[in-house]
């Protein structure tokens, strides 16, 4: 099972594969920023990977549009839309 750990909050949590980084976030009790309930609609609850970007879904035109319009970094990522395969390791500004 994939160990998604959260910086700086040092907390981590091994999950399912396949389950999002949103999903992952929020079992491991962090807040996640999001208006639209993990629609993939606002970009909300974008996400930097520190480490382990191999094993996570990888980026679509649809997220890097998305995370474009709400004035993202394009090297973030969408966690509604993220999917974890392997280790990694994740931040966010409102951490």
């Amino acid at each position: 099972m994939p160990n998604v750990r959260f910086h700086p909050s040092r907390k981590s949590i091994e999950i399912a594969s396949g389950k999002t980084l949103y999903e992952a976030a929020r079992e491991a009790g962090l807040p996640v920023a999001s208006s639209c309930d993990a629609e993939f609609t606002c970009g909300k609850c974008n996400m930097e990977i520190l480490e382990g970007a191999e094993n996570v879904s990888p980026q679509d035109e649809a997220e890097r549009h998305l995370l474009q319009r709400q004035g993202r970094p394009v090297t973030d990522r969408v966690s509604c839309r993220t999917k974890v395969f392997g280790d990694c390791k994740v931040t966010t500004s409102y951490w």
